[in-house]
């Protein structure tokens, strides 16, 4: 009974003391969360102190820098870089180095520039020399061309003599045919070649023989027979050809006759060699001038054969017409242009300058 009693009293006791320790736990539990509430406002407060802290230190490092930049910085840089700047003016040698730099560089240019200047005065040299040379030959070529034309009419003229001369001796020594020497008939008719500014021959015979009783007819410049009329179609046909300088066709065509040299055609009525100088075509207005073509007339608009010449551009052409001394070099057309202001208009420089050296404006 005892025993029962004594374990019955150890159980109760167990048993308070069992609440006891719950009770116990759950106070203890409660003071740890506050203990840990407590301990998490501590640590904010000290992330806030920490961060008003970093602040606080910038602003404060920024105010320094911003009072080391305005005040502090420029009293001692200043100095620093004017006695810099001072000692490297003070250094003569450097300026010395530099000065002699230069002016190396300097006359190295001049002495390129000195250089290119001479071969340019060479190569303008050289263009002269050439240009005279070409010109020398080019007048050369038309002086040896007129004589050879003067030749050959006066050995035309001596042979029509010649042969006008045997006519008179056969009708003289056999009466009987003098009525057959004065029928022109196709059968007893003879004529020679054109005169030409180049080279040709002359396919005449001196033998006195039937066929050849009537003097070859001369070369003149316009149609061998007087009474005949112009052909308009081989006036067509001569200008088309002077001003596509074909010359063989144009000689063909003034040889057979009909034609009138100074025919018109065009737009603007020019005569066949106004047709060639304007096409530049020099062989051409030179055998047409050496025909006997008019160079005096003008078209429809007032302009002659030194300004078709201009407009054309062709410096030897111009020259030709100017050595004529027939056309006024300041001659006007209906507008009141020159040729000089035709060459300048048609951007003929050379011919510009060509046409003022000899007094035109």
């Amino acid at each position: 009974m005892e025993v029962s009693t004594i374990i019955f009293f150890s159980l109760l006791l167990c048993g308070v003391k069992a609440i006891h320790a719950d009770a116990s736990l759950a106070a203890l539990a409660t003071r740890v969360r506050l203990v840990e509430r407590e301990i998490n406002l501590w640590k904010q407060d000290a992330v806030n102190t920490d961060t008003n802290l970093i602040n606080k230190f910038e602003v404060l490092e920024s105010s320094l820098k911003e009072e080391l930049t305005e005040r502090f910085l420029p009293l001692l840089i200043k100095p620093l870089v004017k006695q810099a700047i001072t000692d490297i003016m003070n250094e003569d040698y450097i300026g010395n180095i530099i000065t002699g730099h230069v002016l190396r560089e300097v006359q190295s240019l001049k002495a390129n520039v000195q250089n290119t200047k001479t071969q340019l005065k060479t190569l303008a040299e050289q263009l002269r020399r050439v240009e005279r040379d070409r010109d020398t030959y080019r007048k050369s070529l038309r002086k040896q061309r007129r004589s050879l034309t003067k030749d050959i009419r006066e050995l035309q003229i001596q042979l029509n003599h010649t042969v006008a001369d045997l006519r008179d001796a056969r009708t003289t020594t056999c009466p009987l045919t003098t009525a057959a020497s004065t029928d022109p008939s196709p059968s007893n008719t003879a004529s020679l070649a054109p005169v030409t500014t180049q080279d040709s021959d002359l396919h005449a015979s001196t033998d006195p023989s039937p066929n050849t009783t009537v003097p070859p007819t001369p070369v003149t410049t316009e149609d061998p027979d007087p009474h005949a009329t112009p052909s308009p179609a081989a006036g067509r046909r001569v200008y088309s050809a002077s001003k596509d300088g074909d010359l063989e066709t144009v000689k063909l065509i003034l040889s057979a006759g009909h034609v009138d040299i100074n025919t018109r055609g065009g737009d603007y009525s020019a005569t066949p060699v106004m047709a060639a100088a304007w096409n530049r075509h020099s062989d051409v207005v030179e055998f047409l001038v050496g025909r006997g073509a008019d160079v005096s007339l003008v078209d429809r608009d007032g302009d002659n054969v030194l300004h078709y010449a201009c407009m054309g551009g062709d410096l030897e052409t111009v020259k030709l017409i100017v050595s004529l001394n027939v056309v006024d070099i300041n001659a006007r057309n209906n507008n009141g242009r020159t040729a000089v202001g035709w060459a300048k208009h048609k951007g003929h420089q050379r011919v510009v300058e060509f046409l003022e050296s000899r007094g035109g404006h």
